[in-house]
């Protein structure tokens, strides 16, 4: 891992490292086996641990302190802990912390194998680095902790949905657009009073200008600038909505959606497979990105074609896919 790649790394995840090498370390990965000395295997069992009690101080500094002769209890009167720290030690939180932060693109492997779970080790790995670094200065490793996850907006809005919080759409518009992944930078500003803040800036391929926002912390500062990133592709009609863009369909108009939807960009255009049945034809829809095909049967070859183009629309839209018996009602 080269200089420059440290320094943007460093910046995005708001921690310096005294010792460059563990951060390197931590995205090194062997792919065949994880016993290799070289790799980030022993930072990420430190990690897991470091992760474990990272979560305990946070709950306990966010909903109240432990007071002699009191029990415990939350502001907010919420008393199921357990769950919330279950949710907080989801591996899907982790994934998406480091992809939203596009941490992953700088993995690097010893060997040209697969990497299981890549996404949530290299989380584990770089707080395991950090540990080590900072001598397990578990306020700054919790610090860290809380800023990767962006702790503070799960807790403030629950975990119901991982797709809702600004950064993820981001960088899931990113992923569906087919650009590079966003890229956030931060530095310390002061306002006329002297106050200091920090600012965030948030660039991605589709504007040239990049996105800002400035908060108390580096997690409301990005938190904003997404915010407004996202806002902006709402408002420039940028975010693609698969359900809208087919609009209403049925039976007869189902072959037409489906070209519809190709021009749009969302899949290429289908191909059907037409062949002589016994009661008549039997036509299968296929699209090359699409990992399922469907058949459709009936008298007339054309009508064929449209059942099995409704069924393939009903499955690209999410919706449950009929049977032969209900088209046939």
């Amino acid at each position: 891992m080269n200089s420059h790649d440290i320094k943007i790394i460093e910046n995005t995840i708001q921690y310096e490292f005294n010792n460059k090498a563990l951060l390197s370390q931590a995205f090194l990965f062997n792919a065949e086996n994880d016993d290799d000395i070289r790799t980030n295997e022993i930072l990420r069992e430190i990690g897991k641990r470091a992760i474990d009690y990272s979560l305990v101080d946070i709950i306990v500094s966010y909903y109240g302190n432990l007071c002699k002769g009191k029990p415990f209890r939350m502001n907010n009167g919420i008393t199921a802990t357990h769950d919330i720290l279950n949710n907080l030690q989801s591996k899907d939180l982790y994934r998406i912390s480091v992809n939203v932060l596009g941490l992953t693109q700088y993995i690097e492997s010893i060997t040209a194998g697969e990497i299981d779970d890549a996404d949530r080790k290299l989380f584990e790995s770089i707080i395991g680095a950090v540990t080590l670094d900072t001598n397990w200065d578990h306020k700054r490793v919790s610090q860290l902790v809380s800023f990767m996850i962006d702790i503070d907006y799960w807790l403030d809005h629950g975990f119901d949905s991982l797709d809702k919080n600004p950064t993820t759409k981001v960088y899931n518009y990113s992923v569906e657009a087919n650009i590079n992944q966003p890229l956030y930078s931060y530095k310390k500003v002061k306002d006329e009073f002297g106050n200091e803040f920090i600012n965030c800036q948030l660039k991605l391929d589709i504007s040239e200008k990049a996105f800002e926002g400035t908060g108390n912390s580096a997690s409301e500062a990005r938190f904003i600038a997404a915010s407004n990133c996202y806002n902006y592709l709402e408002e420039n009609k940028l975010i693609q909505d698969i359900v809208k863009d087919a609009g209403e369909f049925n039976i007869d108009n189902a072959m037409d959606v489906l070209d519809n939807l190709a021009l749009k960009g969302y899949f290429t255009l289908a191909d059907y497979d037409t062949k002589e049945a016994k009661d008549g034809f039997t036509a299968t829809v296929m699209i090359d990105e699409v990992d399922s095909r469907f058949e459709g049967t009936d008298a007339d070859k054309h009508k064929a074609r449209s059942k099995a183009a409704y069924k393939m629309v009903c499955y690209v839209l999410g919706y449950q896919v009929p049977s032969d018996e209900d088209l046939n009602k």
